[in-house]
């Protein structure tokens, strides 16, 4: 049992280590891709890292879609999307008040537009295989969009460094950020447990947060590196992405049955919050201290209301 315990704690701080290192990595990838191709460290971080780092939310719904968990699939999404502004952009911005392009609010917009018709979807507790595809559908021509407007083969030539080594290590970065998230998370739920910790106590704080650790690890080591742009516009990136494709491909997998509680409070909470962030952002291109006591109270909120 002393052994178990030992392995356990072992895999803990490999997990943190990995976790650290491959943020470190994974935000100075970015930052030289967005050096290479010409282009913001905010719309690098918008598409290729909000990628990498959304992959446990597409995996677990993916899963629990092909399983027949829709709740989980759909909650795993919207509660995702929420715990990125409200608690990752919250407590990054107490930290240090996040300046960005002009950019990022108008992506915003587009974030809360997807997130409105994903609600209008759920307006009869059922998202379609068809509804799920025209998500994905929305979310590729957003990608064709970006790079007809912003990326030119010209750019990536005459950059910098070389982008297509760099997008690799970004990758390469991410998936160490993802793996170490899982080792934490794991291995901290066995060592509260062995510890007596309450079940719910556990869910509530670490496994909650789980797969939104990867975003949450990559935006606090940008905000500390003073690299807002890459901290905002992963969150962003990674939202619309939990929007379109992660529900989108669970629906594609399985037709999803809404839960009520998603879409009369979730939902519209979710919204509520992405709506303070655009505000934040068109009104001074950041996102200061006094929005993130905001965003942080509305998710105590969530959290108080949801599970008391």
């Amino acid at each position: 049992m002393a052994i178990e315990y030992i392995v356990t704690f072992g895999l803990f701080v490999l997990g943190l280590a990995m976790l650290i290192k491959g943020s470190d990595l994974f935000v100075e990838a970015a930052t030289r891709v967005a050096k290479g191709f010409g282009v913001s460290e905010f719309l690098i971080a918008l598409v290729l890292a909000s990628i990498a780092t959304t992959l446990p939310e597409v995996t677990t719904s993916a899963i629990a879609a092909y399983k027949g968990l829709g709740d989980i699939a759909l909650g795993n999404a919207i509660g995702s999307a929420l715990a990125n502004i409200a608690l990752i952009l919250g407590v990054s911005s107490l930290i240090m008040p996040l300046d960005v392009d002009e950019i990022a609010w108008k992506n915003s917009l587009f974030m809360i537009g997807v997130t409105i018709y994903a609600w209008f979807l759920m307006r009869d507790l059922l998202i379609s295989r068809v509804e799920g595809f025209s998500l994905i559908l929305i979310y590729v021509g957003f990608l064709y969009y970006l790079y007809k407007k912003h990326i030119t083969f010209e750019e990536a030539k005459e950059g910098k460094g070389n982008p297509k080594k760099e997008i690799a290590i970004l990758f390469a970065s991410g998936l160490i950020v993802v793996i170490g998230a899982r080792l934490v998370v794991d291995s901290a739920v066995k060592i509260a447990t062995a510890l007596g910790v309450p079940e719910v106590v556990i869910g509530l704080t670490l496994v909650s947060i789980g797969t939104s650790l990867p975003e949450f690890a990559n935006s606090l080591t940008a905000t500390l590196k003073k690299i807002p742009n890459i901290s905002v516009g992963n969150v962003v990136g990674a939202n619309i992405l939990d929007i379109l494709m992660v529900i989108g491909i669970a629906a594609l997998i399985r037709p999803i049955k809404v839960d009520h509680t998603i879409y009369t409070f979730i939902a519209p909470l979710t919204l509520f919050v992405m709506g303070i962030l655009a505000i934040s952002l068109r009104l001074n291109n950041r996102v200061g201290r006094k929005t993130s006591v905001v965003l942080l109270i509305l998710y105590a909120y969530f959290v108080y209301a949801l599970y008391f």
